[in-house]
């Protein structure tokens, strides 16, 4: 796409919302697999060594679960990452695999959810929110304080990088984490 836009076959325009569209895919994405993998833990389909995971409940059913876990809404939500902490901390003896994330992973889950909700909601409450917490005292081009631009700016020089490849590499890295060790 940086090449299309560098031999202006398409717009910024359009290659904003590439990386905005990619980035928001990857995030739902990742929301699905901690959906799945929690899903997955109660169901006894995957299996962590007890030593790491520890249901605190056994469900009668996978219709009684579904209910117990929903609440009579309609979805569960996993982001901002807290949400998954606090369930996992209900249903999970000490919330594990989900709770052993370390501040770092916490803090990049967050500025990963702010910058979602940047691109998903376009409200001035959402941009602020993105200004304060992922931009902060940054040095950018004017450009590069908006989640697009941001994302599409280079952060790694060797190999060259943008923040959108390793926000990206930062999720598949979180997931690894959550996985059977």
């Amino acid at each position: 796409m940086e090449h299309l836009f560098q031999d202006r076959r398409i717009t910024l325009g359009d290659i904003n919302s590439v990386y905005e569209a990619l980035f928001l895919r990857a995030v739902t994405s990742f929301e699905g697999y901690l959906e799945d993998l929690f899903l997955s833990i109660l169901k006894k389909k995957t299996q962590y060594p007890k030593s790491r995971v520890n249901l605190r409940m056994t469900p009668a059913s996978n219709d009684a679960l579904m209910d117990i876990l929903l609440q009579g809404g309609k979805y569960m939500t996993w982001l901002p990452f807290d949400n998954t902490e606090k369930r996992a901390k209900i249903y999970l003896k000490d919330g594990r695999p989900f709770c052993e994330l370390d501040d770092g992973d916490k803090s990049k889950m967050k500025s990963i959810t702010v910058i979602r909700n940047a691109i998903a909601h376009k409200s001035s409450h959402a941009m602020n929110e993105f200004v304060r917490t992922v931009i902060g005292s940054q040095s950018l081009l004017r450009g590069e304080k908006k989640p697009a631009g941001y994302l599409r700016s280079q952060i790694r020089t060797g190999p060259v990088q943008n923040r959108f490849e390793v926000y990206i590499f930062e999720l598949a890295r979180i997931a690894q984490a959550l996985d059977i060790k």
